[in-house]
């Protein structure tokens, strides 16, 4: 009932009870009080009726909220408030007026017979004495879905970003810890080679004092012969002023015989023994000088023993140390940085995903090419509605968008267990590489506390700071946990100076959107709004060499028949549970370990990855230009579909379309019909 209708009923009554009070007036004189309670009555009859009439609004508009009758338009309204006392020949012409869209019946050319049929079919099949056995999906379940899908994205997408950024920025301050461990242990081994190196040219300067060979210029002489020629210059000044002098033959003989080695540093104590006959013949060690001698003989002994210490028991084991930390630290540096990067690509397919779902859903709720056509139901006869060109289906971007999700949730929680295996390891070298440093340094300096027993203000304090150091395993977790927070946040303030500078908005149509919006958790592609029907049925093609094959027949709110094929690794057969079929289209989650690093190296990651290569639909109709053929005779459960494809490219040139057909069989007859009943249905 329109809203003029009720003032219009007011207006009447009230003029008829005018009328009546011009007519009795000269009949009969009624005093004041009767007129005002006629007045009265009249006015609670007005209320009363025009309570009723909004009783009945309220009822067809409660009906068509719940969803138990479609809403009336404003022609069907009037007819049925006429239905008691009948339209008149005014208000018939005005709903057909109405229902023509404004013009005159007469105008309206009359439909051919197979459109009266159509429209009369569609009729019953949309009247209320028989409901719809599939109920379409309209815009508004659509808006709605499509809304919860938003925010959810919008609460995932900040939470994962935030999880990523936090992992992202932890193991590349582990990865400075790594290498801050390599470059320590690298320096040590550089100390203690120099020290050796350092120890043993002072044994050669301290024998070379002891054994006088310098040379003019204070440098130690090592080459025998020019030993021998240092030697002789010398004993020739010495000649003239001592009478008691070995010869110059026995003095040279004696030298050479107690240096005859290649390496004058090696054995520079058993050279210094030797000398000590040269030097009581020639009788040229004063007594202020025979301490001092002695003391440098001593010294290269001491300095030499270092040197060959470190050499042999220093120098091996931490060069051995170091080299397996660099091993260690490259193969957790590839496995770590992969793990990065196969999560940074999984986040990017959910980005891709979303954006492609967004775009189809967005076309569908009311872009170009959101007509009504793109969700029709297939036709029984090849002169159906006209065909749809382009058509896209949001369910199939949206269950790729919730795979995508789940296929994320999984590689985060398997990457999340290899990294917090990569951290515990890594924390365990860690601990084994400091405990070995510490002991092979505290061996080095006890050495060095020996030989420089004269510098204890110098070495005490290094002694006492590796001594006193907590060595136990929690007090080098903690320090490593300081390491890597302090070095993480160095690098944050690094990001948050970069980001600043020109930083990044967020994914399309997410802008404005609450986060809080979206806790919940994203159910299953077979939970959509936008699936309209699934079931594990058998195909077979048009050839006469095809076989029946057993397939996922999926039927989506955008009147699409999708079809996948399983796997050849399950087994299943028609009837079996759809969920179930669906989960074996699944691939399997692989992330790197470091048994795969340690195998093949640092995998490539391919982004994108063909992880929904099963979840691709291997034939997808279009309902709207397919037909469906039943010969329902006893036990037959099969029928052909037949679908009007568009062609493409050279064959457009010659055909604009052309046909493609398909035989579809479920285990009964009654599922056969509910199937075609299913394809037929308006969505």
């Amino acid at each position: 009932m329109s809203e003029e209708e009720p003032a219009a009923v007011s207006s009447d009554a009230k003029e008829d009870g005018k009328a009546e009070d011009a007519t009795d007036a000269p009949k009969e004189k009624e005093e004041v009080k009767g007129e005002k309670e006629e007045e009265v009555q009249e006015e609670k009859e007005e209320e009363v009726q025009e309570e009723k009439e909004e009783e009945v609004k309220e009822e067809n508009t409660d009906k068509t909220t719940n969803g138990d009758a479609p809403p009336m338009s404003h022609a069907e309204d009037k007819i049925a408030e006429s239905d008691d006392e009948g339209p008149t020949d005014e208000e018939v012409a005005e709903i057909q007026r109405n229902a023509s869209g404004g013009t005159d019946p007469s105008d309206i050319e009359e439909e051919p017979p197979a459109a009266k049929t159509n429209t009369t079919i569609l009729i019953e099949e949309e009247s209320d004495d028989q409901p719809h056995l599939f109920p379409p999906v309209d815009n508004r379940a659509r808006a709605t879905s499509h809304s919860k899908i938003r925010a959810y994205e919008a609460k995932r997408r900040a939470a994962y970003k935030q999880k990523l950024a936090s992992s992202s920025l932890y193991w590349r301050s582990f990865r400075d810890l790594l290498n801050a461990s390599v470059e320590e242990t690298e320096r040590a081994e550089s100390i203690v080679k120099g020290q050796a190196v350092a120890n043993e040219a002072y044994a050669v300067a301290m024998a070379a004092a002891y054994e006088d060979t310098f040379d003019d210029d204070g440098k130690p002489v090592t080459d025998p012969k020019k030993k021998k020629k240092l030697f002789e210059t010398r004993m020739k000044k010495r000649a003239a002023v001592s009478t008691k002098m070995l010869s110059l033959s026995e003095a040279a003989g004696a030298i050479m015989s107690s240096r005859q080695t290649t390496d004058g540093t090696s054995n520079a104590g058993a050279a210094l023994s030797d000398l000590s006959s040269i030097e009581q013949a020639s009788e040229r060690r004063g007594s202020l000088l025979a301490s001092v001698i002695e003391s440098h003989s001593i010294l290269a002994d001491r300095y030499d023993e270092h040197s060959t210490f470190l050499r042999e028991e220093i120098i091996p084991p931490l060069f051995q140390l170091c080299e397996n930390l660099i091993v260690e630290v490259e193969t957790i540096e590839k496995l770590g940085d992969a793990i990065i990067d196969e999560l940074t690509a999984a986040e990017k397919e959910v980005a891709d995903a979303w954006e492609d779902y967004y775009k189809t859903a967005v076309k569908s709720l009311g872009g170009e090419g959101s007509s009504a056509s793109h969700r029709k139901g297939a036709s029984s006869t090849k002169d159906g509605p006209a065909l749809v060109e382009n058509s896209k289906d949001v369910w199939i971007a949206e269950m790729h968008y919730r795979m995508s999700v789940a296929f994320l949730s999984a590689c985060w929680e398997k990457c999340s267990s290899e990294l917090s295996k990569l951290f515990s390891s890594m924390k365990e070298i860690e601990c084994t590489r400091r405990f070995r440093l510490r002991e092979i340094l505290l061996t080095f300096l006890e050495r060095q506390e020996r030989l420089w027993l004269g510098l204890p203000s110098v070495l005490t304090p290094v002694l006492k700071g590796l001594t006193d150091k907590p060595m136990d395993r929690s007090s080098i977790e903690n320090d490593v946990q300081s390491s890597i927070r302090l070095r993480a946040q160095n690098l944050q303030r690094e990001d948050v100076e970069r980001k600043s500078k020109g930083g990044h908005g967020p994914g399309p149509g997410l802008a404005g959107v609450d986060p809080g919006d979206g806790n919940f958790e994203l159910t299953s592609p077979l939970m959509s709004d936008l699936l309209f029907k699934a079931k594990v049925i058998e195909k077979k093609g048009h050839g006469m060499m095809t076989s029946w094959k057993t397939t996922l027949a999926v039927v989506t709110a955008d009147s699409f028949l999708h079809l996948f094929d399983m796997p050849t690794t399950v087994k299943f057969h028609s009837g079996s549970a759809p969920e179930v079929a669906f989960h074996a289209l699944l691939p399997p989650v692989i992330v790197p370990t470091k048994e795969t690093i340690a195998k093949h190296g640092y995998p490539k990651i391919s982004v994108p990855k063909a992880w929904c290569q099963n979840l691709t639909p291997t034939e997808s109709i279009v309902l709207p230009n397919s037909t469906i053929s039943f010969q329902d005779e006893k036990g037959n459960s099969a029928f052909e579909i037949t679908e009007t494809v568009f062609n493409s490219g050279t064959a457009r040139k010659f055909f604009t379309t052309s046909t493609k057909k398909m035989y579809l069989r479920t285990v009964t007859r009654e599922e056969t019909i509910d199937w075609i009943a299913a394809l037929k249905a308006h969505k």
